[in-house]
């Protein structure tokens, strides 16, 4: 038997059988009759065998071509199932949904569109794990890895939706705030205590068109806000956190801004996904619940 038979030509064997008719078979196939013959003539040669005995008035199938039906028809009629019952799948929003985020998105911004994602569909699940840096989502089996960046986002061969942007300020305790400089500059930073994320030696500001690097020698890193906020209340440094976070303690008078007028560039967040096309229900409807809550389109970049 020829190794080369193409899957199409036994499907538009098995539909000319079902049909009645080469002229019926097209119909159903969405195709010219032309390439139905074509097919079915290709399988015979293929198989060595007569399939359909063909006249200008009817058609009939040959005993090979009997067997060959009864073979054949039923796994083309289970994969028709098969997709059918996938096609139905996919329009439900079920099953488990991976996600990977930094803590600061997910707390502030991120816990809202969860608690109405899975409030709206009872049959999903969600798995959040909190993560730093750049999450391949392919490789470590996420549906969707939120990243946040200062600078351009590295090409990482996902797909990449820009979601939000994250404003940030520098914050300090009242009594240290007290003993800075009353027209301050962020040059005057490198002398001082401050708490950061880690990795990052270097803050940078923006004024006027004008952009300033500033080298930092933190007392405390880490990637939680949260933390760096408690260290700042307890007035053992200025901290650079997201606005968001410290709204509450900056309205209560327990941190103040410091240098509002040198603003920080902001934390550009993005979603990425393993692949645009065909993405599962689930993945779709967390999106559209982000862009209706956060009230913007999403971009989709190509990575």
């Amino acid at each position: 038997m020829n190794e080369t038979i193409q899957w199409n030509d036994w499907e538009a064997f098995c539909c000319v059988v079902e049909q009645g008719t080469f002229t019926a078979a097209a119909e159903t196939l969405d195709c010219p009759k032309s390439r139905v013959s074509a097919a079915v003539a290709r399988l015979e040669t293929a198989i060595g065998a007569k399939l359909l005995e063909r006249t200008t008035r009817r058609m009939r199938l040959t005993d090979a071509g009997g067997a060959v039906y009864r073979d054949v028809a039923p796994l083309f009629a289970r994969l028709r199932e098969i997709r059918q019952e996938t096609l139905a799948r996919e329009e439900r929003v079920q099953g488990m949904l991976r996600i990977a985020t930094p803590y600061e998105f997910g707390a502030q911004q991120l816990g809202g569109v969860i608690c109405r994602t899975l409030a709206a569909h009872p049959a999903l699940d969600i798995t959040v794990e909190i993560s730093q840096g750049l999450v391949d989502p392919i490789r470590e089996g996420f549906d969707i890895a939120f990243v946040t960046v200062e600078t351009e986002l590295p090409d990482s061969g996902t797909i990449a939706r820009r979601i939000w942007h994250v404003e940030r300020g520098l914050v300090a305790a009242p009594s240290l705030a007290a003993s800075l400089p009353a027209q301050m500059h962020p040059e005057d930073l490198s002398n001082m205590p401050t708490l950061a994320t880690p990795g990052v030696s270097v803050w940078e500001f923006a004024r006027n068109g004008e952009r300033i690097s500033v080298p930092i020698r933190p007392r405390m890193q880490t990637y939680n806000a949260e933390l760096r906020m408690q260290a700042a209340l307890a007035g053992l440094g200025i901290a650079r956190v997201p606005m968001t976070a410290a709204e509450t303690e900056i309205a209560q008078g327990r941190l103040v801004r410091v240098m509002p007028d040198y603003p920080l560039p902001p934390l550009r967040v993005f979603a990425l996904l393993p692949d645009r096309r065909l993405q599962p229900r689930k993945v779709r409807a967390f999106m559209e619940a982000i862009e209706s809550m956060m009230g913007t389109d999403l971009d989709d970049l190509g990575q």
